[in-house]
């Protein structure tokens, strides 16, 4: 069966949409993600905060060194408090896990097993954050 050639046509730009609308997913997709990282990223919101702050307020040289060193001082608070939670975080779930595991009979432990966190699943290097041990807590540490 041969389709009149507007048929053809309309295919193909039904294709083309479909292969544009993909490829903006995609894009899109990567340019969020992009950005979420640099947004979690301290040291690279401590710049760029800098240079907004440099482009918009124009302070002299004296007044910009003193301004990056309190900007340089919040980065460091709001690492170390990143730091804290997630190792309250981490020992709660350690905490969790070993008073569950108490309560199960030893076929439910077994069960449990494979849905327990492993201690690598809950270190601060999967994380990708700088810092101590995260799992002070952590049973068969």
């Amino acid at each position: 069966m041969r389709l009149p050639g507007h048929w053809r046509i309309l295919s193909y730009l039904l294709a083309l949409a479909a292969i544009s609308f993909l490829a903006g997913l995609l894009l899109g997709h990567r340019i969020a993600r992009r950005q979420l990282d640099a947004r979690r990223d301290l040291e690279s919101w401590n710049v760029h905060v800098a240079s907004e702050f440099q482009s918009a307020v124009r302070p002299d040289p004296e007044q910009g060194a003193r301004i990056q060193a309190h900007l340089d001082r919040a980065v460091r608070e709001l690492q170390a408090i990143r730091l804290e939670t997630i190792t309250r975080s981490t020992n709660v779930i350690w905490r969790l896990v070993a008073e569950v595991d108490h309560e199960l009979t030893p076929e439910q432990r077994r069960a449990f097993e494979a849905m327990k966190p492993k201690p690598a699943d809950l270190t601060l290097d999967v994380l990708k954050v700088k810092g101590g041990e995260s799992r002070e807590g952590a049973p068969g540490k």
